[in-house]
């Protein structure tokens, strides 16, 4: 008995010297709430969106690829349940994890009838090992009864749902053929905690037409708004995109990378220490990038981990932390 009971305090210290110490980090959360390694695996469901089918505008959103941004983790022919097993005996040997995550990511995973969404949702969450169940949608597909049927997985796992949100201005929404609005995204995340559903908000710095004093009304206004996690990503302006075509005609430039990490530290600082920071960073599949030349993850000179550093590095010179001017 007090083996256990020591061998469960040497692991409770461990896993609290892991926690990042200037923000909360995904991992630091998955860590204390699970208490062992959770690996994401990526699942495609193959649906669609609404500003790409017509029902509310065509071509999808201008800086996304045609599949979705999709991060091309396994073969999309294959049934969710395939996928989901081929991706836990994968990651099981190669990181030793011993539960997963779920993770419907490209297009809209709301998008469809009551019917095929509740196939979707029971394969993703078949395994024994799954913890979590994360949907990546848009803010105008979330109808109450999708919310009903969402709402009765979380006795069997949690869910998270992953709201784009991009920027709070519907004229940049407009812009980049969002087809929804502030308004849809603010009211989605409202009926989402009503029903105590965990949200997090993706938004994007540097979108075409915006200016510092838009980006910080994005960052003011999520701030302050209920949300329980956060993705920050850089725009990313990727080949076969329309956003390239804009890029590529002197329409806009992208941020520098110090105007990024000015950015994502002063929205950190702003936030609500209790959100779980999902990602700082975004990255593109090789090939993929044309700007910013820095994101480059393949040319040997700068990557993930190395900018992660930069923006920590960043909070340390200011002595700050997230949280540091959150005011509830």
């Amino acid at each position: 008995m007090l083996k256990t009971v020591l061998k469960q305090k040497t692991e409770a210290q461990v896993y609290k010297s892991q926690l990042n110490p200037f923000y909360y980090s995904l991992s630091s959360y998955l860590r204390q709430k699970f208490g062992t390694k959770v690996q994401r695996v990526t699942l495609e469901a193959n649906l669609d969106c609404p500003n790409r089918d017509g029902t509310k505008a065509f071509g999808g959103c201008t800086f996304c690829t045609a599949d979705g941004s999709s991060a091309g983790a396994f073969d999309i022919k294959d049934p969710i349940s395939k996928q989901l097993e081929d991706g836990i005996k994968l990651f099981s040997k190669r990181f030793g994890a011993k539960k997963f995550i779920a993770y419907l990511q490209s297009f809209t995973n709301t998008y469809a009838s009551i019917d095929k969404l509740k196939k979707i949702y029971n394969e993703a969450t078949s395994h024994p090992d799954v913890v979590v169940l994360a949907i990546g949608t848009r803010p105008d597909c979330l109808s109450e009864k999708v919310l009903d049927l969402i709402e009765t997985y979380r006795d069997k796992v949690e869910i998270w749902l992953d709201i784009g949100l991009q920027t709070v201005h519907d004229k940049t929404l407009d812009f980049i053929n969002r087809a929804h609005t502030q308004k849809d995204f603010f009211d989605a995340l409202e009926r989402a905690k009503k029903r105590n559903l965990i949200v997090c908000a993706h938004t994007i710095f540097g979108l075409p037409g915006e200016t510092k004093e838009m980006f910080y009304e994005t960052i003011n206004m999520l701030a302050a708004s209920k949300i329980d996690a956060i993705k920050i990503h850089q725009l990313l302006v990727l080949e076969k995109t329309k956003i390239a075509k804009q890029y590529n005609e002197g329409l806009f430039k992208t941020l520098e990378l110090e105007e990024y990490i000015n950015l994502v530290c002063d929205f950190l600082e702003l936030l609500s220490p209790s959100v779980v920071v999902h990602r700082l960073f975004a990255e593109a599949k090789p090939g993929e990038l044309i700007a910013p030349k820095w994101a480059e993850q393949d040319d040997g000179r700068r990557n993930k981990q190395q900018i992660l550093r930069m923006i920590e590095g960043e909070l340390i010179r200011r002595k700050t932390k997230q949280g540091a001017k959150f005011r509830p």
